[in-house]
């Protein structure tokens, strides 16, 4: 069964990065290292559970999808003015009355 969702390269990254930087905590200070050790442990083993089991991960996935639908319409919205721009200008070009309104060299 797969997990309902995957840390991305860049948390993994962070992940490793922490998990390798361990030895160096421990030599600088060894107060330190403890909280570090337990501060690993809740990211590695208890963050995804308790993002699934709160509903964090839910509400963050239908956020994410709103404000991505939005930014889909905006874009798409642009990019049709933008076509319908080239085609009436391309038929301005293409004609061989020249409409008085536009510039000479046009």
């Amino acid at each position: 069964m797969r997990p309902e969702f995957e840390y991305g390269p860049l948390a993994k990254g962070a992940f490793i990065a922490l998990a390798s930087v361990t030895p160096v905590v421990l030599f600088i200070d060894y107060t330190y290292f403890i909280p570090y050790l337990a501060f690993l442990l809740f990211l590695g083993l208890l963050l995804r559970p308790l993002l699934v089991k709160s509903g964090l991960y839910a509400l963050w996935n239908k956020l994410g999808i709103g404000v991505q639908s939005k930014w889909d319409e905006k874009y798409l919205e642009r990019r049709a003015k933008e076509i319908d721009k080239n085609v009436e200008m391309e038929k301005y070009r293409r004609s061989r009355v020249r409409d008085p309104r536009l510039p000479k060299n046009w």
